[in-house]
């Protein structure tokens, strides 16, 4: 199983031409990319980039770092308003 992956993504109008963001899998097996490279290559398609660098226990605790990411990442602080 590789790591590595390439995706065309949707992104909004305003966003900027290059920029990192994280990227998680919410079906198993739950892996997380903390690094995640996004260059648009249109209004409003992007090509993300990056390397699963973790994978988290279970359905749940996935879950949770997309709605809590505060509570379950301590000493990080969430860049999503």
């Amino acid at each position: 199983m590789t790591n590595f992956f390439v995706r065309i993504v949707g992104v909004n109008r305003k966003q900027r031409l290059c920029f990192t963001t994280w990227t998680q899998e919410m079906s198993a097996p739950y892996r997380r990319c903390d690094r995640t490279w996004v260059v648009r290559v249109g209004g409003r398609k992007a090509l993300a980039v990056g390397r699963y660098t973790r994978v988290l226990a279970d359905e749940e605790e996935a879950m949770g770092q997309v709605f809590r990411p505060e509570t379950l990442l301590p000493g990080k602080e969430s860049t999503h308003a």
